[in-house]
């Protein structure tokens, strides 16, 4: 007898299948055709729902160790939960940064317990590489260089030094994380100044080969950097790039500071069309929260960054409701595409029998409304308040346990640990 089955779903990614889920042990045991009644302990019915596989996104910052004042595992995985988020990928910038096996194990220790999703961990490759092995064997998801933004001697911003870190991530058979921002070619890290950090990044690549994800492509400049990109290559985009501009700044103030910062609608009609075609690779958000009174020091002192696990979803099917992406383009981008780049890939990112039970259930014919009031994060406020999404989460599952319902948390936290190339 099976642990649960879920009726009355059709699959988003195979053009609205309909289709009757059968789970057990918390992973997709079969994809059964409607008609078809499946014994199991427990029979949920979402007639109309259409089945997504649980959303994976690879950039979060959770800010625990060190800066939980502005998030932290409990309170950001409770609002990817509350998203349809069901695997986070968490950056290694916070107070310690991740950079040897012992701050990764202490990082990992902290979430364990009281992440409501399941969690992969990222290594920060900053003043040298002599960890990166260890941190593989450790479980590192991804091993993360900046070319600027941190504190000097953490940065990487000549392509020898960016080089040295592809040759010793390449050696331990992992992917290599690039924030391709410069302050010191712009202080406003224009369009220019992000191809530039781009086109470095890649020559770099181009020498020492390896796999590289660049994060937070963010201009039509940055895309044209982009598709001199070799194989082994991979990128991201942010739901806010994809969907505001800087007349939101002008607008909101610091609540829509980021960096890279948004740009023009030119922009971001670019960066959707290179979405939909796959020529950017996935969809990640850089949640990046910041408390209530960090953001009101104003717009010059105010730190960059706002929530966005919890609206991702969201402005996905917003976009799909535009006609920007369809339904296959956003199972691509925002859950098999991540799955895939950082190995994870079939466990998460696919309902597929043997794969986990991660899925999340959108009613297309109920609106929502993206209200700040409704934001788990510490951060409490989002630049897309009050705006209008004609299509609703109403259920997310862990592993084939039930953790949200009608935006509503159900269950205690319950996230797993994942390292790359696991399949179980």
């Amino acid at each position: 007898m099976l642990e649960l089955a879920i009726r009355g779903v059709r699959l988003a990614a195979e053009r609205a299948r309909p289709c009757t889920l059968a789970i057990d042990q918390g992973r997709i045991a079969a994809i059964l055709d409607p008609g078809e009644a499946p014994q199991a302990r427990e029979t949920l019915d979402f007639g109309g729902c259409l089945a997504l596989p649980g959303i994976v996104d690879a950039h979060v910052h959770f800010r625990e160790p060190g800066l939980t004042h502005k998030e932290d595992f409990e309170s950001g995985s409770r609002a990817a939960a509350l998203g349809g988020v069901t695997t986070v990928m968490v950056m290694p910038t916070d107070s310690p940064m991740t950079e040897t096996p012992a701050q990764f194990e202490e990082k990992r220790r902290l979430a364990e317990g009281r992440c409501h999703v399941d969690f992969a961990l990222q290594a920060l490759v900053g003043r040298s590489t002599a960890h990166v092995a260890a941190l593989a064997a450790a479980g590192a998801s991804s091993f993360e260089i900046f070319m600027g933004l941190l504190p000097e001697d953490l940065c990487r911003r000549t392509e020898e030094a960016i080089a040295e870190a592809l040759a010793a991530i390449r050696s331990a058979g992992g992917v290599a994380g690039v924030t391709a921002l410069d302050e010191r070619l712009s202080a406003g890290f224009d369009a220019e100044a992000e191809a530039e950090g781009v086109s470095r990044a890649l020559r770099a690549h181009a020498a020492a080969g390896g796999r590289m994800h660049l994060r937070q492509i963010s201009s039509a400049r940055a895309l044209e950097a982009l598709r001199h990109a070799k194989p082994g290559v991979t990128s991201e985009v942010t739901p806010h790039n994809l969907l505001l501009t800087s007349a939101a700044l002008e607008r909101l103030g610091a609540v829509a500071k980021v960096v890279p910062p948004l740009r023009t609608e030119a922009d971001t009609l670019a960066l959707q069309r290179a979405l939909a075609a796959g020529e950017i690779s996935i969809v990640a958000t850089d949640h990046a929260p910041h408390t209530p009174a960090e953001k009101d020091a104003g717009l010059e002192k105010a730190p960059g960054g706002f929530p966005g696990v919890q609206t991702m979803l969201p402005l996905l099917l917003k976009l799909v409701a535009d006609g920007a992406l369809t339904y296959e383009a956003l199972v691509r981008a925002a859950c098999t595409g991540p799955a895939r780049i950082f190995g994870l890939y079939p466990r998460k990112g696919a309902l597929a029998p043997g794969s986990d039970a991660d899925l999340v259930l959108v009613d297309p014919a109920r609106s929502m409304q993206v209200r700040n009031a409704e934001q788990a994060s510490k951060a409490q406020r989002t630049p897309f308040d009050g705006w209008r999404v004609p299509a609703t989460p109403v259920a997310t599952l862990l592993r084939g346990r039930l953790i949200m319902r009608d935006g509503a948390l159900a269950g205690s936290p319950g996230g797993l640990h994942l390292k790359p190339g696991r399949s179980s």
